[in-house]
């Protein structure tokens, strides 16, 4: 936010607090209208007075006093710029370890990368926007050619977000978390990698593509994999976990994943390859007597478990009295024909492993499932992955690797600050580095406004001192 000064018709100066973005100045709240300096100024100190109020954004002159203002006449405000932010982002890097690359071009990758956090735009939108907001310039045309090299970083990314992860999320590749999904395109035209298929998304009839995220039980990712947009999810897991495997020489793992990715070959080739499984199970699936049999184990007693073996490894159940009442509520509905199966099934849910731990221990492993989840949205919400306009698989490539490097940045946030990635992106961007012209020696410099005590703290939890 920042105040401008327009003239008006009459001759008078309205006061405007207005808001640029996307490269669109909009106006968000209207002062007032004045002739005179001393009336033009009362409605200045009006508008910063609401700026205060209503956002974080810290004045550089957090004093109305008359030195302030011989200041303000003396010296031109061109804009502002979030330098702040991108060093504090380029200390994130370094600490997970991405700022040596040693590729050409790696500083355009993580510059794009670091935008993907602060605001994510379309690949020529971004290059203005390093240009207006950090004094980075790049050229398009560079960019265009540099996009299909930036795939080639992809093994060592992913081998630093690994190490990181063990160093300092205590990851030692007992588990691992995966899940899929889809990403469209803003195109109807298929071909031999963006395809339709089952979209995630809800757009029906345009191409997309599956994409597979392996992250740690805190949802840090580790490893991606990129597959066409016709197949089918479940057959997505075992190659991109026997890659992760292979990559990390990696002896014991077990991997956890919702209910699409079981399957009698799934389960196999797990165990052909020395991999243990957590996965959903589809309980509405067994034959009636086993189903009975589930319900009289657990007899509606709220956190009760029961195991079964089966021909998918242990059949682990539990009961929830919460999850009865949302059951109960939703399923006679959908399941008009299979009303008896649905009543004995209400509450429960079922989980396959292999594995002998206790089966409190497997539920909870299962429910760390959710971290995933959350790194999609926040990867289709916070970072706007999709939808995606590039139609070269080297591209759509570097996209994803681009948005996974911002994923990483944000994740880490969240981890050690306990707060979600917005809140500590939002709490940096409040720190601008107004841009100023001495209009006596005509010479342009910069002046950052007030760190709070809040960000600091934040900064203090990544362990980055500013």
């Amino acid at each position: 936010m920042r105040i401008r000064k327009v003239k008006t018709a009459s001759g008078s100066t309205a006061v405007q607090v207005v808001k640029y973005s996307n490269y669109k100045t909009s106006v968000l709240k209207h002062i007032g209208n004045a002739k005179t300096i001393p009336n033009i100024s009362s409605l200045e100190n009006l508008a910063q007075d609401w700026i205060s109020q209503t956002s974080k954004q810290i004045n550089m002159f957090p004093n109305n006093n008359e030195e302030n203002n011989t200041l303000l006449n003396k010296y031109k405000y061109l804009g502002f710029e979030y330098r702040f932010a991108y060093e504090v982002i380029n200390n994130v890097f370094s600490i997970l370890g991405l700022d040596k690359l040693n590729y050409k071009n790696s500083r355009m990758f993580l510059d794009l990368s670091l935008l993907r956090v602060i605001n994510p735009l379309s690949k020529r939108k971004s290059i203005k926007l390093l240009s207006s907001s950090f004094g980075i310039n790049y050229n398009l045309s560079e960019l265009y050619r540099s996009l299909p090299e930036f795939p080639k970083f992809k093994d060592l990314i992913e081998n630093k977000l690994v190490a990181f992860a063990k160093n300092q999320l205590n990851f030692n590749f007992s588990f691992v978390l995966y899940d899929i999904t889809t990403l469209y395109f803003e195109t109807f035209t298929d071909d031999d990698f963006r395809k339709r298929g089952f979209s995630k998304d809800n757009k029906i009839g345009q191409p997309q593509i599956l994409v597979g995220l392996i992250v740690s039980k805190d949802g840090f990712p580790l490893s991606f994999a990129v597959f066409e947009g016709s197949k089918f999810e479940g057959h997505t897991l075992i190659p991109t976990i026997l890659d992760f495997k292979e990559k990390h020489k990696i002896t014991t793992l077990t991997v956890v994943a919702d209910a699409g990715m079981i399957s009698k070959e799934n389960i196999t080739a797990l165990k052909q390859n020395g991999l243990s499984y957590i996965v959903g199970a589809r309980l509405g699936n067994n034959k009636p007597s086993t189903i009975t049999q589930i319900n009289q184990n657990l007899n509606f007693i709220d956190g009760a478990t029961t195991r079964l073996k089966t021909n998918s490894g242990f059949l682990v159940c539990s009961f929830s009295s919460k999850r009865y009442s949302k059951d109960k509520h939703i399923s006679y509905y959908l399941n008009n024909r299979l009303v008896e199966k649905t009543k004995l099934l209400l509450g429960i849910k079922g989980y396959h492993t292999d594995l002998t731990l206790p089966d409190k221990l497997i539920i909870e492993r299962y429910s760390d499932l959710w971290n995933v989840e959350k790194a999609f949205r926040i990867s289709k919400s916070d970072i706007s992955i999709r939808p995606i306009y590039h139609f070269r698989k080297q591209a759509i490539m570097a996209h994803i690797l681009i948005c996974t490097t911002a994923l990483a940045v944000l994740k880490f946030m969240e981890i050690k600050t306990g707060k979600s990635a917005k809140y500590v992106v939002d709490s940096l961007k409040s720190v601008t580095d107004g841009r100023m012209l001495n209009t006596v020696t005509n010479k342009e410099f910069r002046m950052r406004s007030q760190v709070t005590e809040d960000t600091k703290r934040l900064l203090n939890e990544m362990g980055i001192t500013h």
